[in-house]
């Protein structure tokens, strides 16, 4: 049985792996943490779920290291790096799902996967990664179109824009080496939206366009613990979402 800390409970996608791993007989819920000025702080795990109590209270971070088999972050980036740093010191295996780190963050994200088995994944769902895989495969011919565009919608609330998603989509255009031209991406921020990329070639009269539609949260939740019990054996290192489906 492997047993799971969240971190980052509270939120939209920690709230729905809470209930997918108190519900799996095959995983165990180690903890879980939200930010320190969050109202739940103190509050049982099983209350948070609506259901019987889990005596597991929500914390401002990892207390104790003791139980935890590995760590899913869907947080904040400030957040994210403490938690990286705790799981380093102690080779945990941790799988961040946060996005909007900075140069700064980003370069230490790098030079602590060397202590630990590490999965950043901008986002966990399989399509994502299915497009990631097409974009790879991409030959000469797409030269004949215009530099693509990427169009990105996220909910209201979501702070970093561009998305994670977008930015890393951008990224795998850039390395076929088919484009001069920077990739442009637009944002929008609307309602409760759970997500929706689209990737636009344009030439003369004719468009083609290849779309990732986020139906319900539940797919990024769901790749997250496909990612963490894929990882949990892995030796120290920097991972993605794509190494999963490559192996």
């Amino acid at each position: 049985m492997t047993s799971i800390f969240i971190s980052g409970v509270t939120g939209r996608i920690g709230r729905i792996l809470l209930n997918k791993i108190i519900q799996d007989p095959d995983l165990s819920l180690a903890g879980g943490s939200a930010s320190a000025a969050s109202k739940h702080i103190g509050i049982d795990l099983g209350v948070l779920n609506g259901m019987d109590l889990q005596n597991i209270l929500i914390t401002s971070g990892i207390e104790s290291i003791k139980g935890i088999d590995c760590i899913v972050d869907f947080s904040i980036p400030s957040s994210s790096i403490n938690i990286l740093r705790i799981a380093s010191q102690n080779s945990i295996p941790l799988l961040i799902g946060t996005t909007g780190f900075n140069e700064n963050q980003i370069e230490e994200i790098s030079e602590l996967s060397l202590k630990l088995p590490l999965l950043l994944a901008s986002n966990t769902s399989l399509g994502i990664a299915i497009i990631k895989k097409i974009v790879e495969g991409f030959g000469v011919e797409l030269s004949l179109f215009s530099t693509p565009s990427i169009h990105e919608t996220h909910h209201a609330d979501k702070k970093d824009s561009p998305s994670g998603t977008a930015l890393d989509l951008s990224l795998k255009l850039a390395s076929t080496g088919l484009y001069d031209q920077d990739i442009k991406i637009s944002s929008e921020r609307e309602g409760s939206h759970a997500g929706e990329h689209k990737i636009l070639f344009v030439r003369d009269k004719e468009t083609i366009e290849i779309t990732h539609k986020a139906l319900d949260r539940s797919i990024f939740a769901d790749g997250a613990l496909v990612g963490i019990n894929w990882l949990k054996d892995k030796k120290p290192g920097l991972y993605t979402m794509n190494d999963i489906y490559s192996s």
